[in-house]
């Protein structure tokens, strides 16, 4: 409220500095919409350096590129193609300190084949059933949905994986790994990130970790091969009591807890390192664990 005896010139400055604020922030965020026909099954790549890239599968033959773009960027590059479209944040070239960039939602046909490539930014895909490849340096990356196919890697970032896809292969170097899914093939890697994997069951699984920790769930196909290779980290494997599945376990100094009876023996009097082999069923499926110095247990589900 003014008093009768304020002066209201008083008042400019401050309305200045207000319309000033307003008219920086309108320009710091642009937004964009923008859409245009796509294949049913085409090809959608993406790329984008600092923000966030959201990929959802929809029922039109349409994409759909909604958001903001930050004062760092220069340009959106979109160009949508029957076959094959690009949608790309376009970064000033000698830009070293890049903090406001692009956070996008893009709609795509479900069938399409997705590529998103990005720097430090998240990358989330949902409702997309074609193949899906997801890559961030820093950023997490987040797929969900019955893809055909997933390939997913992150350097620092998460790896997260949940949906029907036959084929998926995730990778971090100091991010989790977290897979869940029906029935497909996996191959699972990280440095020093956990890998956490449940799956209804695996028709093929290879697994590799220097010093992160890992724990698999799920049913071992008769017809599979499934290899573990860990350095330092433990691996917990949990499987039905009826799986029909020849074992070769060799540590060479962790220890070896086998739910199914069989004990392990020192490998030499002169070296802390056990092995066991055993078969349970049929033994149709083939396992091989090895770790270094990383525990290995066996458990019934």
């Amino acid at each position: 409220m003014i008093r009768k005896n304020d002066n209201p010139q008083r008042l400019i400055p401050l309305l200045v500095l207000i319309f000033a604020l307003a008219a920086s922030a309108a320009l710091a965020d642009r937004e964009v919409n923008e859409s245009g026909a796509a294949a049913a099954d085409g090809m959608v790549m993406i790329e984008n350096i600092v923000g966030s890239i959201t990929v959802i599968g929809w029922d039109k033959n349409e994409i759909q590129v909604a958001g903001t773009l930050g004062e760092d960027v220069e340009d959106l590059m979109v160009d949508f193609g029957r076959k094959k479209s690009r949608i790309k944040v376009v970064y000033p070239r000698k830009s070293r300190n890049i903090s406001q960039g692009a956070d996008l939602v893009i709609h795509v046909p479900a069938g399409s084949k997705v590529e998103v490539e990005c720097v430090s930014a998240s990358v989330e895909v949902s409702g997309v059933s074609g193949e899906v490849e997801g890559s961030s340096i820093s950023g997490d990356v987040t797929i969900t949905g019955p893809c055909r196919s997933i390939e997913a890697e992150s350097i620092s970032g998460d790896v997260l994986i949940d949906g029907g896809a036959s084929e998926v292969e995730a990778a971090s170097i100091s991010g989790k790994v977290k897979v869940r899914g029906d029935v497909g093939e996996v191959d699972a890697e990280t440095v020093s990130g956990r890998i956490d994997l449940d799956f209804t069951r695996y028709l093929k699984l290879d697994l590799e970790s220097v010093s992160g920790s890992a724990t698999v769930q799920g049913e071992l196909d008769s017809e599979g091969s499934f290899s573990f290779d860990l350095h330092s980290g433990d691996l917990t494997l949990v499987v039905p009591a009826d799986v029909s599945a020849d074992f070769e376990i060799e540590t060479f100094s962790g220890e070896i807890d086998n739910n199914f009876g069989q004990k392990s023996r020192k490998t030499s009097k002169y070296t802390p390192g056990r092995e066991l082999a055993f078969t349970n069923g049929a033994g149709e499926a083939r396992v091989r664990i090895s770790t270094f110095s990383g525990d290995v247990v066996i458990k019934k589900k």
